[in-house]
Parts: C-alpha cells; structure tokens; sequence
C-alpha cells in the first residue's frame, strides 16, 4: 500500500465505490484526505475556527448521508468542497448576518507608507465580499482551483466562477490601492 495517500492506492473513486457498496469504514479514508483541505476553506469563509470544525463536521455528515448520490460528475474533493461551501452559506444565514450589498462600507484605504496586505486587513475586506466573490477569490488563489472546477463548486458556469473572481479582484484592488484624488492616496 502507498503511505502517501490516506487509504492506500485507492482513488477517490474506489474509496467512494466501497462506501456505496456497504463498506460505511471506508468512508473513513475520504475524511482524512480531505477534512483539513474542508476545514481551511471553511476557515476561510467563517473567519472563526470553531465554526471552521462544526461546518467540517456537517459537511462529512451530509456527504456521508448523500454518498449514494454522488455520480461521479465531478471529483469528490469538488463535491465535498461544494456541501462544506453550502455550509457556510447556511451558517451564514442562521446567524443574522445578512446584510444588503449597498449597506457594506468600503473599508478605509491604507496610510501611505502602511503595510497594504496585512494578514488582518486583507481578511477583512476579504470578509466584506458578496459570498460568490469571496468563494471564487478563496477557491481560487488559497486552494489553487481551476475556474472549471470552481464554477462546479459553486454551481455555476467556467464563465461565471471567472467573472465573480475578477470582481472580487477588482474591489480588493480599488481597497487596497487608494483613489489618487483621495486624501491619504498616493499623490
């Protein structure tokens, strides 16, 4: 058996072809590959570590109890990543949390001469993202996704998963980098 890969030389197919076919300990395998890559995204998304576990915790449930569902369209990873996404968007809404796009202020630009891409400035306005900006950016540059498979995670088009990420780039951008006619921009 190869050590490197949680199951051995099981694909992810294999593994979920045992779980279907009975075998409920081989479902097992798929959370140890995948429960970390599940937790940071969901990490990322709630900004809150003890949410991150509890949307892990879910989304292993839900796709155990959905497993004979799953067809193989799309991997497994994509699937898990798109019920652990529709996670965070449930918790999201449970909490009260919703705010209209047009109430979200712009967050202040950075002082010249400041650290742009601090770790906790960036997460911030990463925070005040529409929920589909934040998926793709978060997919994208923190999971190394391609749009393809981005746009099935969000069920959504190539185009569309291409679209919300350059949006999200866009804001980010007009946030971090201060308007010249700004008082504080660059002059």
């Amino acid at each position: 058996m190869d050590s490197s890969k949680p199951g051995g030389e099981l694909d992810d197919g294999d593994v979920v072809a045992l779980v279907q076919g009975g075998d409920r300990e081989a479902f097992g395998i798929l959370v140890t590959r995948y429960q970390r890559m599940v937790f940071v995204l969901a990490q990322r998304m709630t900004g809150s570590a003890d949410q991150a576990q509890d949307v892990v915790q879910s989304s292993f449930l839900n796709a155990f109890r959905q497993i004979e569902s799953f067809r193989g369209d799309a991997s497994f990873k994509t699937w898990v990543y798109g019920i652990a996404l529709n996670e965070c968007r449930m918790l999201y809404r449970k909490s009260g949390r919703t705010v209209a796009l047009d109430a979200v202020a712009e967050p202040p630009a950075p002082k010249v001469g400041g650290h742009a891409f601090d770790r906790f400035v960036l997460g911030k306005m990463i925070e005040r993202l529409p929920e589909k900006q934040k998926a793709a950016l978060v997919l994208r540059v923190c999971e190394d996704l391609p749009f393809r498979e981005i746009g099935q995670i969000l069920d959504t088009s190539e185009a569309s998963a291409k679209v919300n990420y350059f949006h999200a780039v866009k804001k980010l951008r007009a946030w971090v980098l201060p308007d010249p006619g700004r008082e504080g921009g660059p002059s």
